[in-house]
């Protein structure tokens, strides 16, 4: 069976609930969608860095436990692995302040092994950061001429990058390197400005990559284009916008591309058969991964 490879960043959520700590959790879709993936006794790789710090250890060890090959975390040791606040905002969704130091260039990993067939996730402001750029591209580059699939997550927090026009470049370059985008409604509007997500993957993505699978908690609706094909399935009334049900999602289509042993091929003109067997997955593995959790601290948004 070929294997997940999963590169993004290691962080540590901290959420608060009535003004004190509720828990802690590792943040981002890609890690959890890693340890999902692992669980289930897929192969996955993570590529990224941590800190050779406490909160470092807390973040790898979790990747670890779950099954994760660790062998592509650089452990740095100028700095500290970052951290996210959440605090409950006016609307009900959560507001982030990050805490992060990082050494001046980054991704001095060990490249994780690509073969043929091997379904790579990468996204977020990890994908986008300067002192990242040049090493990620270079290995997704090689992941395309492995003839790897590439999925690309384009949502990160606005405190990150508060002026889209700064890294719109590297978002576009992204979009090129990709086989399938997976995106929320509120990423593509932070991203492109546009409310229609068909207009928007026809002005934005289409041109750059062919297949989209669209989350859109407005309509409680997911959506895969390809061209002019469109398939729709249905999302929970509940928990879709939450961090770990939209991780479950991403696993959930890793593995019906791993199971199905998918090709780049596969790709050009995807069945309607196949589009809603990804969102079927996808969706079966975010509410599996919600109905696991204990707390409802842990459904944060």
């Amino acid at each position: 069976m070929s294997k997940v490879i999963c590169i993004g960043e290691c962080a540590l959520d901290i959420i608060f609930s009535d003004g004190k700590p509720a828990g802690s959790m590792t943040g981002g879709r890609i890690a959890n969608a890693a340890a999902i993936l692992a669980r289930k006794g897929l192969p996955v790789t993570f590529a990224g860095e941590a800190a050779n710090d406490p909160i470092g250890n807390m973040v790898v060890g979790f990747l670890s436990d779950a099954g994760v090959d660790i062998k592509s975390i650089d452990r740095f040791t100028e700095g500290h692995t970052p951290l996210n606040i959440f605090t409950p905002g006016a609307d009900g969704s959560s507001e982030v302040s990050r805490y992060e130091e990082y050494p001046e260039e980054g991704f001095d990993i060990v490249w994780p092994r690509v073969d043929k067939g091997d379904i790579v996730i990468f996204g977020g402001y990890y994908a986008l950061s300067p002192r990242n750029r040049v090493r990620m591209s270079q290995l997704l580059t090689h992941a395309n001429e492995m003839k790897a699939i590439v999925v690309y997550l384009p949502g990160f927090f606005t405190v990150q990058a508060p002026r889209i026009t700064r890294v719109m470049p590297a978002i576009l370059e992204n979009l090129e390197m990709c086989q399938i985008v997976m995106a929320r409604d509120n990423d593509l509007k932070l991203i492109f400005g546009v409310d229609a997500t068909d207009k928007c993957y026809a002005d934005h993505i289409d041109f750059y990559c062919r297949n989209l699978i669209n989350i859109d908690t407005a309509c409680r609706r997911a959506r895969y284009y390809s061209g002019k094909e469109v398939t729709e399935a249905t999302l929970p009334a509940d928990n879709c916008e939450s961090m770990l049900w939209n991780a479950g999602c991403v696993a959930g289509v890793a593995e019906a591309l791993l199971r199905r042993n998918v090709a780049l091929d596969d790709l050009d003109s995807p069945s309607a058969e196949f589009r809603e067997s990804i969102l079927k997955s996808a969706i079966t593995s975010g509410n599996d991964t919600i109905a696991a959790i204990t707390d409802d601290w842990q459904k944060v948004k």
